[in-house]
């Protein structure tokens, strides 16, 4: 398309790609890719950049990222799946699957919008023993309860994929990651070995990044999001225990087509009724650990019409998933920043539409 963006998009959608030029030419970007469908149809599929920190592998079309909690919708999905053959019921007590967690109240449907109490690990972890997936789940379940099931709601930041992962796997024997392997877009949550040479390098937007990623935010998001410690280190995420592990919530690797491409492909992976429960609002009002007001469905943010999820760094998927005709975009990045990336890309988006 030109130098620093290539790709394709659709007739009137030009304005997207002079977008995304534009945060790569002024730095504020320095590798990504974003994908949007609209009416149906692929309408931007764009990509640009550096793959790494020294400027040396181009960004490709089929170059991964890792997307924080862009991701935790995919791991929903991922359960979801299994709720619409019946095997786990949204109402079932998430001691059914895991006996660890003695709280009968619990459901499946509080751990999926974020009310089970469960958002911290009290237990002090290292990096490592955080991407053990059976060591970090039982230091979870083991930690108290901060609210008691469906009282309160806060985003389970770190938590939210083993959660998931352990009622999957009590109900079906099953791993997150090995469900979304089999949903056919790519996105990933544990690459395989093969993938790991198309995964991009990610690198901090400014020195305290992880710092003020951490602090700052209050008293349980410190909590929730500061063990373990040094898990935002660069050292770490451009590890092949990130790349390769399963940290369900934070730890998914996309391309934005595979992204976009998943959230277009909603209603074939799920019943019409259970998407429509899914996408609608489970849970409204003060999340403790955001300390805002959120309305979270059974995976997803809702923001009036538009339902998706950002992750920490920049990475961002959604759109009007509830109107067949509306868009889905993402758009993943390995300059771990803030979001103002992607809300210009969305503003150029439904400014084209």
């Amino acid at each position: 398309m030109n130098d620093l963006v290539h790709g394709t998009v659709a007739p009137g959608f030009e304005p997207v790609a002079e977008t995304f030029a534009g945060l790569l030419a002024s730095g504020a970007e320095t590798g990504a890719s974003v994908a949007a469908y609209a009416g149906g149809n692929l309408v931007v599929d764009l990509w640009g950049g550096w793959a790494d920190a020294a400027r040396t592998e181009p960004w490709r079309a089929d170059t991964l990222a890792t997307v924080f909690s862009a991701g935790k919708p995919v791991a929903a999905l991922a359960l979801l799946t299994r709720v619409a053959q019946g095997r786990i019921g949204l109402d079932d007590p998430v001691a059914r699957f895991h006996p660890a967690f003695a709280h009968p109240g619990g459901t499946v449907r509080h751990a999926l919008a974020h009310r089970l109490g469960l958002p911290t690990i009290a237990e002090p972890l290292t990096p490592a023993e955080a991407l053990d997936r059976r060591r970090c789940t039982d230091a979870i379940f083991a930690g108290p309860l901060e609210w008691e099931p469906g009282t309160a709601v806060g985003e389970h930041a770190l938590t939210y994929g083993n959660i998931l992962g352990a009622i999957l796997r009590g109900a079906t024997g099953e791993t997150i990651g090995a469900v979304v392997r089999g949903l056919g877009h790519d996105v990933h949550i544990g690459l395989s070995t093969a993938d790991l040479a198309r995964c991009a390098e990610v690198e901090h937007g400014a020195p305290d990044w992880p710092d003020r990623s951490v602090h700052g935010h209050g008293e349980l998001w410190a909590r929730a999001l500061g063990n373990p410690a040094g898990l935002l280190d660069t050292a770490v995420l451009n590890g092949a225990a990130w790349r390769t592990g399963e940290l369900a919530a934070v730890n998914a690797h996309a391309t934005a087509r595979g992204l976009a491409g998943l959230y277009q492909a909603l209603p074939r992976l799920l019943p019409a009724g259970l998407l429509a429960e899914a996408l609608a609002p489970q849970a409204v009002g003060f999340d403790r650990l955001l300390e805002e007001d959120a309305t979270w469905t059974l995976g997803w943010r809702r923001d009036e019409d538009w339902i998706g999820m950002g992750g920490i760094g920049g990475s961002s998927a959604g759109g009007h998933l509830t109107d067949p005709d509306g868009y889905r975009m993402a758009y993943v990045t390995r300059h771990l920043a803030g979001h103002d990336r992607s809300n210009a890309l969305y503003d150029a988006l439904e400014a084209c539409l």
